[in-house]
């Protein structure tokens, strides 16, 4: 009988983006495993999974708000109902192992999947630990963590570093330029936002937009539903798209400097690509702990301190130091381990049922 994995997270592709770089790597050793995704009804992960071919279901979501909200009401109703149609999930597909990177669709999974005795396999990628995992943690055989510093929230989980796909090293610069018609003689900068983009990032971006031509050939993706009006109308040497699946390795190979947030799937591919970059984490989140062990690897700025003009000025600052810009991009890919996929599928053979 095949091997039935099922993997679940979603609403951006923070979580999602290491778990397809397992995937990819466990079909690499084992093409008769099979493989199933279970994400959130409106993130971005149904189309990423549904173009590489992995079988998609969505949960309602449950997510519990850490501040007064009359979602608390509705919570116990939405948890019932996610915990339905996990159940149903598990009873058809029967995996030998649950795996997540975070995300509340994770929760009702892993707790039915528990009391029907399918081991689970929580990895937390980043440095503050996300509340679904600390839930989860208790009913999972295996964890893993990105960095040394949430060892001290995981006790018993294994450090490992953070996967990136193959795909995003197998990329040349000069396939990227001619898939997107890049001006030669120019750099290149790529402006993203995650999965779902960010509205102040495009804001600050439309904003200097006139200036970043002269300078380079700009990527910028907006996220879904996130487009700014002025950016459409630019052409020439500014690439605006609102989002990237597969064609993201193209993009990382094509920047010599990155402009964007922290989450873990950009910083995984900066550093696995030892891209330049400029960070601004998003306020009051995460990422901000995140790019506390950035410090040394990345310019990283505030989004509060940082105006159109600030951005604009570290930009030209760096693309006219292409010392610099090499230095950040060896620190950055030696800050987190990211060639670490099938040493993962290794750890997953081991603990499924």
């Amino acid at each position: 009988m095949n091997k039935k994995i099922i993997f679940c997270g979603g609403g951006t592709l923070g979580p999602v983006t290491p778990l397809l770089a397992i995937i990819e790597a466990w079909q690499r050793k084992d093409s008769s495993v099979k493989f199933v995704f279970v994400g959130t009804p409106h993130g971005p992960e149904r189309e990423l999974m549904e173009k590489e071919g992995i079988k998609f279901y969505s949960l309602p979501v449950a997510k519990l708000v850490r501040y007064p909200s009359l979602d608390w009401l509705w919570l116990p109703f939405r948890f019932v109902a996610a915990k339905w149609v996990a159940w149903s999930i598990l009873k058809k597909e029967k995996p030998n192992l649950i795996i997540s990177a975070g995300g509340f669709t994770a929760v009702p999974l892993i707790l039915v999947g528990w009391f029907l005795k399918i081991p689970a396999w929580i990895h937390q990628q980043d440095v503050r630990p996300i509340l679904s995992n600390k839930i989860t943690a208790p009913f999972a055989k295996l964890i893993t963590v990105a960095w040394s510093k949430s060892l001290k929230d995981f006790p018993k989980a294994k450090l490992i570093g953070n996967p990136s796909r193959l795909s995003f090293l197998k990329t040349s610069k000069e396939e990227a330029i001619g898939f997107f018609s890049l001006n030669k003689n120019k750099p290149t900068v790529l402006i993203l936002g995650g999965g779902t983009g960010s509205v102040w990032l495009n804001e600050r971006a439309a904003e200097i937009s006139d200036e970043l031509i002269n300078l380079a050939n700009v990527i910028h993706l907006t996220g879904k539903g996130k487009m700014i009006e002025h950016l459409k109308h630019l052409g020439g040497d500014y690439k605006v798209f609102e989002l990237l699946t597969e064609e993201m390795p193209l993009a990382f190979a094509a920047a010599d400097l990155v402009v964007c947030r922290a989450g873990m799937g950009t910083i995984t591919e900066l550093a696995a690509t030892k891209k330049a970059a400029i960070i601004i984490p998003l306020p009051n989140s995460p990422q901000e702990d995140n790019v506390e062990v950035l410090r040394d690897a990345a310019i990283i700025l505030e989004q509060e301190k940082t105006s159109s003009v600030d951005l604009l000025i570290k930009i030209k600052s760096l693309l006219s130091n292409k010392q610099e810009m090499k230095n950040l991009g060896e620190n950055l890919g030696k800050v987190l381990k990211t060639d670490v996929a099938l040493e993962m599928v290794g750890l997953g053979e081991r603990v499924e049922r």
